[in-house]
């Protein structure tokens, strides 16, 4: 007979939006859901070795309790006291990371270009004034900005090794709110991991951040990883993981042919998983998948808090923590869709984020 869980399944991090926050004598703040798992009919299940019900033909309820940052799910099936079945699951709380809010820039290359072109005659970072605007933020709303970062720029006349260290100081003064990570050496092809092995995505990674550790120092530097396309073959992702990359940043969406897409290796039923959760684990790989719930160059101005706000109100399952993200490019009045309102969105996103009871953070501070 098989045996599993309907909810929560292995790998999902639970929130308050699952169930119910309790306070125990034991255990203190813990969440208290209702598990759902399916098993032959008629038969006794338990759960944790807690009785569970039999709510309609071959579905089990039970309750369920999650106090830590792992828990483990066992559940028996029996018949005539004899045993019938078995599944076990883990699942995870992210309790730091409730009520957050990240914002990640992807497809940097222009401003280090700038930063390295006027080296000579800037005295800070942040007279690049891409990365004033951030500054601007971070002062206004304690917003934290994650950059993920190319090696080069599309036509490879500029690439992260003419970048001086001469700033690094500044960069780790500031690290506390202004962190880099690779992306990818270059959008060149666009697609340019979607079947990429082991050894090129170890190769690209330490390019990038070999050169990150040098112009900024270590401090500047993140576990966090928002892969160009957010796609890679599972032994891409195993690269990743093998340096110390544990959260990945995707879209979980299906293209046209209904296949997973902006989803790294997830097959059809991860996929459509993760794109409703805030966070799902891969317990196999030992890797944490979070969702991008905004990218903001995607809306009009206008549209921003609406959107927001049907994801507060209608989706509380993918906006415990919100992510926004949006591109570098389109800040630049140079580029074919330059948005001129490319400040006002990203403060839109922040001032929301704020008003709402979101704080700011860098995941890899709030995850454990």
């Amino acid at each position: 007979m098989e045996m599993k869980f309907l909810f929560p399944i292995d790998g999902d991090v639970l929130t308050p939006d699952d169930g119910a926050v309790e306070q125990d004598p034991l255990y203190g703040d813990r969440i208290h859901f209702v598990a759902r798992i399916a098993a032959d009919t008629g038969l006794r299940v338990t759960l944790n070795e807690r009785e569970a019900r039999e709510v309609e033909p071959g579905i089990y309820e039970a309750d369920g309790y999650t106090d830590g940052v792992r828990t483990t799910l066992d559940a028996y099936a029996f018949q005539s006291d004899s045993p019938a079945g078995h599944a076990v699951i883990r699942i995870f709380r992210f309790k730091k990371a409730y009520r957050k809010y990240r914002l990640a820039i992807d497809d940097i290359v222009w401003s280090m270009e700038a930063l390295a072109k006027n080296a000579d005659t800037m005295k800070s970072i942040f007279e690049v004034p891409f990365f004033g605007l951030f500054r601007d933020l971070h002062s206004e709303f304690g917003t934290k900005t994650h950059m993920n970062i190319y090696f080069r720029n599309a036509d490879a006349t500029f690439t992260l090794k003419q970048v001086p260290d001469k700033f690094k100081e500044e960069f780790i003064a500031n690290s506390d709110w202004f962190k880099f990570t690779f992306h990818a050496r270059a959008n060149d092809p666009a697609h340019i991991y979607q079947r990429a092995p082991y050894s090129e995505l170890l190769h690209d990674y330490h390019q990038v951040t070999n050169e990150i550790l040098r112009f900024a120092g270590p401090e500047v530097n993140t576990d966090v990883n928002g892969l160009h396309y957010a796609e890679t073959t599972l032994e891409g992702a195993r690269a990743l993981r093998s340096v110390g990359i544990r959260v990945l940043l995707g879209y979980y969406k299906f293209d046209a042919d209904g296949n997973p897409s902006i989803a790294f290796y997830l097959d059809k039923p991860q996929t459509a998983h993760a794109a409703v959760r805030d966070f799902w684990v891969d317990t196999k790989e030992d890797i944490i998948f979070s969702k991008d719930k905004m990218v903001i160059d995607q809306y009009a101005l206008e549209d921003i808090v609406p959107r927001l706000d049907f994801l507060k109100n209608e989706r509380p399952h993918e906006s415990g923590t919100m992510n926004f993200v949006t591109h570098e490019q389109y800040y630049y009045p140079h580029y074919s869709h330059h948005q001129p309102q490319y400040r006002d969105k990203i403060f839109t996103c922040a001032r929301w984020a704020t008003e709402n009871g979101y704080t700011p953070c860098f995941l890899d501070d709030v995850l454990c």
